[in-house]
């Protein structure tokens, strides 16, 4: 457990000195900044009485850092997030730590305008997503029964991993609204360690009773064959279309000293992606949002969420909803919709 506590602390230094004011806008080069949200719960109980209760730690946060770009008609605007969260019930050194929240983020959006007063632009948008640590069975941070038939992690970095590149055109009639629309969209999902691809939970081609079946569904060539001689493979290369729209804005105009600024930032950004190649009538779906209410001088309370979608990706599904949920922390695996939310204080800086 400590080598995660000290990543989660290296992330949190190495964005400490970064992390502060609001609002300040170039119109023009190279604009930097970043935001850091912590999430910290701790209660400690010794001989606690009868029905007291029991310790608990849990401690996270999010971190964010952008780099973006304006010259003339040409923006270029690149974010990535780290998302991390760690609880643990109980005490003792055998008691695990399980994870609440792991995921590692890129995207990069570049724009040009066709004309100086045209709201439509040549566009290219980039995805990478994945998580950073192991999870194992029951999503801990370790593996804790030896005796279970899953003794590698069910996940880990790069397995999964999804990249997408959108080129497309774009529709920005405002500051505040842009809309892509992609034809030719690349899409990539990697599971790149085979005994997490073995699982087939995570979207990459698995199933099929020969190879030719395998072929037939999946139009991918199979890796080999699961212990239970399932057929699978570590990538799931797509093409398809892509619709993109983001909105942000701001609300609630103050004063701090001779600068205005506002108590409400609001960002949010709905993409839906349909694979020419199979089953294009799924779409997947993935509807992002963040408030901050900007408190002063940088530190906001920060909501987030995250609605999510994939027909080939499978979610824990506690189907009875009792408190037996099973060796993997849930009944059993489905297609469901996934929906995240988060609550944090949060420092936000632009340099």
């Amino acid at each position: 457990m400590t080598k995660y506590l000290l990543l989660l602390t290296a992330i949190v230094f190495a964005f400490q000195g970064t992390l502060i004011a609001q609002e300040e806008e170039k119109d023009e080069g190279w604009k930097f900044g970043g935001g850091l949200g912590l999430d910290f719960a701790q209660m400690l109980l010794i001989n606690p009485k009868v029905g007291a209760g029991e310790n608990r730690i849990g401690i996270g946060g999010n971190t964010s850092f952008y780099a973006n770009y304006k010259k003339g008609r040409f923006s270029w605007k690149n974010l990535a997030t780290i998302n991390f969260s760690v609880q643990r019930l109980g005490r003792g050194k055998k008691i695990p730590f399980q994870k609440a929240l792991d995921e590692f983020r890129i995207t990069s959006a570049a724009a040009l305008q066709i004309t100086d007063d045209n709201p439509f632009a040549y566009a290219l948008d980039f995805l990478m997503l994945t998580q950073l640590t192991p999870t194992y069975d029951g999503n801990y941070l370790s593996r804790q029964n030896s005796t279970s038939s899953l003794t590698h992690p069910i996940a880990q970095f790069f397995s999964p991993a999804t990249i997408a590149l959108a080129p497309g055109i774009a529709y920005k009639p405002d500051e505040h609204l842009s809309v892509l629309l992609s034809p030719a969209t690349f899409k990539a999902t990697i599971v790149g360690h085979d005994s997490i691809a073995m699982l087939g939970r995570h979207g990459n081609p698995h199933g099929g009773t020969s190879e030719q079946e395998f072929r037939d569904n999946w139009k991918v060539k199979p890796k080999g064959l699961t212990p239970d001689s399932v057929y699978y493979a570590n990538s799931y290369f797509q093409l398809g279309a892509t619709l993109k729209a983001t909105y942000s804005n701001k609300f609630w105009k103050y004063k701090e000293g001779d600068k205005e600024k506002h108590r409400i930032g609001l960002t949010t950004s709905l993409t839906l992606f349909s694979n020419y190649l199979r089953e294009p009538q799924n779409i997947d779906v993935e509807w992002l949002m963040n408030v901050d209410f900007y408190i002063f001088k940088g530190l906001s309370i920060s909501l987030g969420t995250n609605l999510f979608y994939d027909h080939d990706v499978m979610m824990q599904v506690d189907r009875d909803g009792d408190i037996n949920t099973g060796v993997n922390g849930y009944e059993s695996t489905g297609r469901r919709l996934s929906f995240t939310e988060t609550l944090l204080i949060k420092y936000n800086y632009m340099f």
